[in-house]
């Protein structure tokens, strides 16, 4: 008989053996990330000299990108190929599994597992730091409008993650990547219908930079096509992966929102454990009702263990804390990491702007995505063959440019308004000094003629 089916120890032994396997590979990249951009911030601190400001702005970039590929890595092994169950365990209903168990399908509850646990990890925060010199000032609200601001807040970023981390259980981290790269698109279009409430102002609408996100887009789409074909040759479920496509899209609308309203939150000049701290509570309220009556088709074995093809989030992660405490732990690790990668983000958000998250932020997943062609150990699962790979590496190479040349004309237009800023910033002291010296020679004359 297999030791899994005797306690709770072999659960966490398996913990620590994913130490020792491939599993800890594709970590390596995102902790580099993560350690790289500390020491450049840092650096900058250190030197105390204005012309490494920029390298302080890198630095939170690349903190970033070890930020999210992290998140985005363990959310991906933890929905979809993590071993909840080993093949031979006998399940409640006495039928015994063939193969291992993937994954664990529990995007809404695991979302609101992960602010509630945001949420603690606040107050530990602010209790430590409470009699120090880096107390925590959370900033009162005053108005009904921040806190219906704040509710909506919440809820849209609850949406975001539930449906992204829904996804992740149905469709491979570089579909879901490819997808993702598309946020300056819909963030564009997101400013642009807050504009229209007067929540935002209108950005312009060049033909160049919109083209060049259409292209982008339209490559991703392209990409997304040859990965499920390529999928459901090798005897993937292809309707599971439309589904999880689906719910990617939906997921990217709600980033885009979510990006544009953490710019109207800072400009209610809310620091990032205030947004951490109010957006949990209604976050959680708001993904409890999904979490709870919601049902959806589970994918690969789990049929199996529930003798249904349909169920809710709160069944799953009901049994799996009863059949399988170990992954139920990664689900409790998973709301420390969520509560870390929010403060970076919305660091980078309060710190520079949405539009600069957006690109940050679809830099590395294009990243990810081209280090996951190139390297073995960052495969989960095998790429397919010919003619779907070269479309894939076509469609990722186009995805890459269209966006990064859509980049550069950004950076080039604000090099442009820096200079007009600079010029009329000129312009208004050299009037300032002429009407000084209009008026000294107004009175010199007036003393003239008085003597």
């Amino acid at each position: 008989m297999h030791p899994i089916h005797h306690g709770v120890q072999t659960e966490f032994t398996h913990m620590l053996d994913v130490l020792e396997s491939d599993t800890a590979k594709p970590f390596i990249i995102p902790i580099l990330g993560l350690l790289i951009g500390i020491f450049m911030m840092n650096l900058h601190r250190c030197a105390k000299l204005d012309h490494m400001e920029s390298i302080s702005t890198v630095g939170k970039l690349v903190l970033y990108f070890g930020a999210q590929s992290f998140m985005n890595i363990f959310m991906g092994w933890v929905f979809r190929t993590h071993v909840t169950l080993e093949k031979g365990y006998v399940l409640p209903n006495g039928k015994t599994l063939e193969n291992d168990l993937h994954g664990c399908p529990v995007g809404f509850a695991l979302t609101a597992m992960q602010q509630v646990i945001s949420f603690l990890c606040f107050i530990i925060v602010y209790g430590l730091l409470y009699y120090t010199p880096y107390k925590i000032e959370t900033k009162r609200l005053t108005s009904c409008n921040e806190v219906i601001s704040i509710c909506i807040f919440g809820s849209v970023f609850a949406l975001n993650i539930a449906l992204n981390n829904f996804s992740l259980g149905y469709i491979s981290i570089a579909v879901n990547l490819i997808i993702r790269s598309c946020l300056p698109l819909t963030t564009f279009m997101s400013q642009q219908g807050l504009a229209m409430f007067g929540l935002y102002p209108f950005k312009p609408c060049r033909i160049a930079e919109i083209g060049l996100m259409t292209l982008g887009v339209c490559f991703a789409a392209l990409f997304t096509i040859a990965k499920i074909m390529g999928s459901a040759e090798k005897g993937h479920s292809s309707s599971n992966m439309v589904l999880g496509v689906v719910i990617c899209i939906l997921s990217l609308l709600c980033g885009s929102l979510n990006l544009a309203l953490a710019g109207v939150l800072g400009e209610m000049k809310m620091s990032v454990y205030d947004t951490v701290a109010y957006m949990s509570v209604p976050a959680t309220i708001f993904l409890v009702p999904f979490a709870v009556f919601l049902e959806k088709p589970v994918p690969g074995q789990w049929p199996e263990v529930f003798n249904t093809e349909d169920a809710t989030d709160f069944m799953i992660l009901r049994e799996v804390m009863r059949i399988a405490p170990g992954t139920f732990a990664l689900f409790a690790l998973s709301g420390v990491f969520s509560f870390m990668y929010n403060i970076v983000q919305f660091s980078i958000v309060h710190t520079l702007s949405p539009s600069a998250t957006a690109f940050g932020g679809n830099f590395n997943k294009a990243a990810l995505v081209l280090l996951t062609l190139t390297l073995p150990f960052l495969q989960v699962h095998s790429l397919p063959g010919s003619p779907y790979i070269e479309v894939i590496w076509f469609a990722v190479i186009g995805n890459v440019i269209a966006f990064s040349l859509y980049s550069y004309l950004q950076i080039l237009e604000k090099e442009k308004a820096k200079i007009a800023a600079a010029a009329d910033e000129k312009t208004g002291f050299l009037s300032e000094q002429e009407e000084d010296w209009e008026e000294s020679t107004s009175e010199e004359s007036a003393g003239m003629c008085g003597t």
